[in-house]
């Protein structure tokens, strides 16, 4: 298999549907080429790729396939995750509460409406009864009672209307429900449960309209020589072992932190409220309880051998973006790889 593919042709606009067909059978060769499941996620991005809309998408692709890397389904759903899913999270993002929003005005409009008629009704019965105590007109008592007939009517109506939006009401929270759990699992990390890229771009978005940046400190951590895990053991005893270290990360960190699933072998931990000693200190526990973790393979109780992971540490200065912290500790986790692995460094390495 040839290590990088044949240069993607954009679309045009105003493509006819013969080239569409075209460029359908362009992906299903893609897929068979990289022998490549092909699922909605594989083809959604296959179909981007030879599309070429997406430069980031593309360089990617390419940069992998030059590196004679095969791709695989995790890298798929990462390159899904960081470049086509995320428009069409925010384009759900509160949808439910807007729905649920709409429904509950239109009840309490059509109570209110129930309201108003009921009281008209009494209104109407009361002025009845004072009419025929005060013997007015025949003509006067039978116009009060068609007027009471008819709000009775809509009285009637009303209350079977409302009957029907409670009905409603009730499908939609179920709607509401079902959105909820697809934005869970549009957020979430499928091996580890951890948040993935997206899910730690949505945590920030919230945290930045919630007002003014907090103290925040963040852990970059990456499980060292991971591909050689792979290539001795396979893929599969891999994905354990991510999932082993996304286990440790999540008890060893507080209800307010934040634990994601950045991409492949690495991690990042939030740490909002976290002094960058504090932040270090938890990145130097997890490190020891992962190296001291000892994995058994099930099917041939084969020990592997111990691994371990880096981390690099860093914390917000002043007003700072959330990138400039992420740089940092980005390049503090390099400096601790470049100087033998198995380490934590802060920032202050770098000076």
């Amino acid at each position: 298999m040839s290590g990088v593919s044949a240069e993607p042709a954009a679309v045009q606009p105003g493509a006819t549907h013969s080239d569409a067909r075209v460029l359908a059978h362009e992906v299903i060769e893609f897929l068979i080429v990289h022998a490549l499941h092909p699922s909605p996620i594989n083809y959604a991005v296959a179909y981007e790729y030879r599309m070429g809309g997406d430069a980031a998408l593309n360089a990617r692709v390419d940069a992998h396939l030059a590196a004679d890397k095969r791709l695989d389904d995790l890298l798929m759903r990462e390159l899904y995750d960081e470049h086509l899913a995320i428009e069409q999270f925010r384009n759900l993002r509160g949808l439910g509460g807007s729905l649920q929003e709409l429904v509950d005005g239109l009840i309490g409009d059509i109570s209110e409406a129930g309201e108003h008629a009921s009281g008209f009704h009494s209104a109407v019965e009361n002025n009845i009864s004072l009419l025929k105590r005060r013997n007015d007109s025949e003509a006067v008592t039978a116009i009060a009672a068609d007027l009471l007939a008819a709000t009775a009517k809509v009285h009637s109506s009303n209350t079977t209307l409302k009957a029907r939006l409670d009905s409603a009401d009730q499908e939609a929270r179920k709607l509401r429900d079902e959105l909820e759990r697809h934005r869970r699992e549009a957020l979430s990390d499928p091996l580890t449960g951890l948040l993935n890229r997206r899910g730690m771009e949505y945590h920030l978005d919230e945290m930045a309209v919630s007002g003014a940046r907090e103290p925040l400190s963040v852990v970059v951590l990456d499980i060292d020589h991971f591909k050689r895990i792979n290539d001795t053991y396979g893929h599969a005893v891999g994905d354990v072992v991510i999932r082993h270290v996304a286990k440790v990360m999540r008890t060893a960190v507080c209800p307010e932190d934040v634990t994601v699933r950045f991409g492949g072998e690495e991690f990042v931990i939030l740490m909002p409220r976290r002094s960058l000693h504090e932040a270090e200190v938890l990145a130097e526990s997890i490190r020891v309880k992962v190296e001291r973790l000892r994995l058994i393979r099930r099917q041939d109780k084969l020990a592997l051998d111990p691994f371990t992971v880096s981390l690099g540490v860093a914390s917000r200065h002043d007003d700072e973006a959330f990138d400039g912290i992420f740089e940092r500790a980005d390049k503090a986790l390099y400096a601790a790889k470049n100087s033998g692995r198995n380490r934590v460094l802060t920032e202050l390495a770098l000076d």
